[in-house]
């Protein structure tokens, strides 16, 4: 059965503390870690959660954060829902017995200095009463909703509490995505969230070996000099974006700034969607209110947009862009197509971007044409 966090959260019942090992928080963690066996199940669990607001799914979000900590290597334990006033807020840990015991905290919403400095007591009295135990840490990871990120960073940098580490959630699940891949392995995840004093540790990471290119057996044959060179339909899929603008920034300035010009786009993919999207994929650009505005060929995903992308973290993906066409005058969309996402986007600035068929896609670039010759 393949249901939704929403459809299973009115299975299971309301997410609260109260205990028992048969309680809906039971329940639900029971089903959610059997679901969350890889990266791209991970995401997708998260992703609805970030699109929807409220607490049952802001506590189904904590728990399927503490979860990618297996898919990272470390054993998981949760955390509770709600913590005591002037204590630090603790979503959960990870462990490597006898190398690193992780404390995390999930930073939402406003998160003022003194829930911090709460964090950090929490995570030094764990180490109080065993002094020679494991190191510890305590690892922030801020969400898209995180109002006050930029002066967690400033406190994390001014090395005032040594012990505490901060990643954004998009970073998180890089990072997981990385140890999929064989990028990295455990070791070095351990490295990075408690880095050596020596910086030969960090040089050794630096110099890990490329991976070999595939042999001659492995690697497909090239076609003959004079077949035609064609791409793979059947691996190709198309898109529909619709974004969400906020209420200071005209629908021209946006596709002229960052369609045009700078070739950008960051989307979140339907929750519904299980493929996500890919280069050489094609997109349909829609502005609510507006209509269709472009279409532009997936040129590459951009693995790190926060220098390129105002507020990146709150987008899924982030796209670079070729092939960029413009339409003078937009074109309408399909209507039911468009007030399901715009349910989706509740009202929030931002981009949602659904699968459509190649036929959908391909009528609105050949209407385009038509009333844009």
């Amino acid at each position: 059965m393949n249901l939704t966090v929403s459809e299973l959260l009115t299975v299971v019942g309301r997410l609260d503390d109260a205990p028992g090992p048969d309680t809906p928080r039971e329940r639900f963690r029971r089903f959610l870690a059997e679901r969350v066996v890889d990266v791209p199940s991970a995401r997708a669990v998260i992703q609805e959660c970030r699109q929807t607001l409220g607490e049952q799914h802001q506590r189904a979000m904590q728990d399927a954060i503490v979860l990618t900590g297996k898919l990272l290597g470390f054993l998981t334990t949760f955390g509770p829902y709600q913590h005591q006033p002037g204590t630090g807020w603790m979503a959960g840990q990870w462990e490597t017995r006898r190398r690193l015991h992780v404390t995390l905290s999930l930073c939402a919403g406003q998160m003022a200095a003194a829930d911090l400095d709460a964090f950090a007591k929490t995570v030094r009295s764990e180490r109080t009463p065993r002094p020679t135990d494991v190191p510890r840490v305590g690892l922030c990871v801020t969400t898209p909703t995180c109002a006050t990120r930029s002066r967690l960073e400033e406190a994390i940098r001014s090395r005032r509490h040594p012990d505490l580490r901060l990643m954004t959630l998009d970073g998180l699940l890089h990072m997981a995505d990385m140890v999929a891949a064989g990028q990295l392995t455990h070791d070095t995840v351990l490295q990075v969230l408690n880095p050596d004093a020596d910086l030969d540790s960090f040089l050794g990471l630096l110099d890990r070996p490329t991976p070999a290119p595939p042999s001659p057996i492995d690697r497909p044959a090239a076609p003959a000099p004079d077949a035609p060179q064609t791409s793979s339909s059947s691996s190709k899929a198309f898109w529909l974006a619709l974004v969400q603008l906020p209420g200071d920034t005209p629908a021209a300035q946006f596709v002229d700034a960052v369609l045009a010009k700078r070739r950008l786009l960051g989307v979140t993919p339907d929750s519904q969607i299980e493929r996500a999207i890919s280069p050489g994929d094609s997109i349909r650009v829609c502005i609510t209110g507006e209509g269709c505005v472009a279409d532009a060929e997936v040129e590459q995903l951009v693995t790190d947009a926060s220098a390129t992308v105002r507020d990146a973290e709150r987008f899924g993906q982030v796209l670079r862009l070729t092939a960029v066409n413009v339409y003078p005058t937009p074109i309408a969309a399909t209507p039911d197509l468009v007030r399901r996402l715009e349910a989706t986007l509740n009202g929030h600035t931002g981009a949602i971007a659904t699968s459509i068929s190649r036929e959908e896609f391909e009528v609105v670039v050949r209407a385009a044409a038509a009333e844009n010759p």
